[in-house]
């Protein structure tokens, strides 16, 4: 069972979100208003001001989110810096964080972080990556809205989401999602384009193997994916489907 963080008694329980924001970082508000219509309570932290100050702890919440941007402008690589930040200077944290199983979604950079810490795909030590997002097929950035298909996982994060078509734009120039092969497919979240998934530009955008498009770890609590739902949390924006992965992730601690 999911760990829940009590906030006071006879009151409605809306769980408690972090959404982290590094110098860089640019979905971090639209994040915030995401889980905030998903019924949850966000709060932006700082990884300098906040945590590596000490002024508060990664695993004081009941979900975490890393969104998108650029994350100290991408210097050495996509989410780079930010995950030697969170392995060096706060492993034993990011660690309870693991222990705990609170649910973690990571969008775009945020993806890129997590693959970097090692906590994507998971089957490696914290600090040793065993995957690589790699430069787009193009070669170009990628704007431009998309079409995902849930797949059959235990991600906490696509609950009730199965074979669902979600359409959610993507931004990124650094997507392709490269994977030690043979990967176990349990652990693909997201395709592109259609339920098998496709490899077939712009449908696929960036060019990822197998149409994949995000992924979760063993335990499915932590997700990485590339498209941003947050983009996607009003009709008036195109579409509200990006408004579900977040109702999920809500309602799995509620």
């Amino acid at each position: 069972m999911l760990g829940k963080t009590v906030q006071g008694s006879g009151a409605v329980i809306r769980p408690k979100v972090k959404v982290l924001y590094s110098p860089g970082t640019n979905c971090h508000n639209e994040t915030v208003d995401a889980f905030r219509l998903a019924g949850a309570d966000p709060s932006i932290c700082n990884l300098s001001a906040d945590l590596i100050s000490g002024k508060e702890k990664l695993a004081d919440c009941d979900l975490l989110a890393l969104p998108g941007g650029f994350s100290f402008g991408d210097h050495v690589a996509g989410g780079r810096i930010f995950a030697l930040d969170l392995v060096y200077r706060l492993k034993d944290q990011l660690e309870g964080v693991r222990q705990k199983r609170v649910p973690i979604i990571g969008i775009c950079n945020g993806f890129q972080v997590l693959v970097n810490t090692g906590l994507l795909p998971g089957n490696g030590e914290l600090g040793r990556p065993t995957a690589l997002l790699d430069r787009n097929r193009s070669s170009v950035f990628e704007s431009r809205w998309v079409t995902l298909f849930a797949q059959k996982t235990a991600c906490t994060w696509t609950a009730g989401l199965e074979g669902m078509p979600i359409r959610i734009p993507v931004g990124h120039g650094e997507g392709r999602l490269l994977l030690p092969e043979p990967f176990d497919e349990s652990l693909t979240v997201f395709r592109y384009g259609t339920p098998a998934g496709t490899e077939t530009y712009p449908d696929n955008p960036n060019g990822s193997p197998f149409g994949r498009a995000g992924i979760c770890d063993r335990g499915g609590t932590v997700l990485g994916l590339m498209p941003h739902p947050e983009r996607a949390i009003y009709t008036w924006l195109g579409s509200n489907d990006g408004l579900k992965i977040f109702q999920a992730g809500v309602d799995a601690i509620k």
